[in-house]
């Protein structure tokens, strides 16, 4: 994940340029009624960027809630969430909101147009899940957001996505779990036009090992297409064959705390 540490002192010429910071920056100083910020920020991630695991709305929750420590500032989780969207805004051009309220709230929760509800992760305790790379993509969250947008077709699959997202919910509250619905979802990404070659040629060798899975953020074209989530009957004999293939991975549990295990 990420960890901040912050105190009194100057920013590095890194951070001075860094605009996503320096919004983060403005945006906190502007909903604390302060002048400006002059801190020292110190900053430890493991979280890859670019690659569909919500990165920079994480960046934004860890930064913002240490400078409410440090200015002793009084920041509601809901004040969080609000704080952290108008940062994605910023990057994304238009946020859906998804990234913000996990990475504020998180647990297993099904989120729709600003609306959370939490789902009970009991049925996906036990069960392991892998996060492997396909490669860092080449575009943003909003160049892959308006390159969808531009072809009025994708209206149609876009929905089809949403009901199977809804399927997969309904599926959760009572008691099930049908990971071959991640599959289908990958297909209607792909027709979408959001999945590279590279992935495209890393799942299918996923999938011939009997592994069901689908990218986990916007995509990406040009390069890979970030983090693939799969899941695997035999996680043991699985990780086996993705450690043979040389994938770098990380093995986690949905809803829950990540393994501190990466390959």
């Amino acid at each position: 994940g990420i960890r901040a540490t912050i105190k009194d002192g100057k920013l590095t010429q890194e951070q001075e340029n860094d605009r996503y910071l320096q919004n983060l920056l403005q945006i906190f100083a502007k909903h604390a009624q302060l002048k400006d910020c002059k801190v020292s920020l110190k900053i430890d991630s493991t979280l890859p960027m670019r690659s569909g695991l919500g990165s920079s709305a994480a960046f934004a929750a860890v930064v913002l809630s240490e400078l409410a420590k440090f200015y002793d500032y009084e920041l509601t989780s809901e004040r969080l969430y609000d704080l952290v969207l108008e940062a994605e805004n910023f990057i994304h051009g238009h946020s859906s909101g998804a990234d913000p309220s996990i990475v504020v709230y998180g647990g297993l929760i099904a989120f729709k147009k600003g609306q959370i509800q939490h789902l009970s992760p009991l049925i996906l305790k036990d069960r392991v899940f892998f996060l492997i790379d396909s490669g860092a993509a080449n575009e943003s969250t909003g160049e892959m957001i308006s390159k969808v947008a531009e072809r009025s077709e994708n209206q149609a699959t876009l929905q089809e996505i949403g009901e199977l997202s809804q399927k997969m919910i309904d599926d959760l509250q009572n008691g099930l779990f049908d990971s071959k619905l991640l599959n289908q979802n990958q297909l209607l990404l792909e027709k979408i036009g959001v999945v590279g070659e590279q992935a495209k040629k890393i799942i299918a060798a996923l999938q011939e090992m009997k592994a069901d899975c689908k990218i986990t953020g916007a995509g990406g074209v040009k390069t890979g297409s970030g983090f693939i989530l799969a899941f695997h009957e035999n996680p043991d004999k699985f990780e086996e064959n993705l450690q043979a293939m040389g994938l770098p991975f990380f093995k986690t549990h949905l809803g829950g705390e990540t393994d501190e295990k990466e390959n």
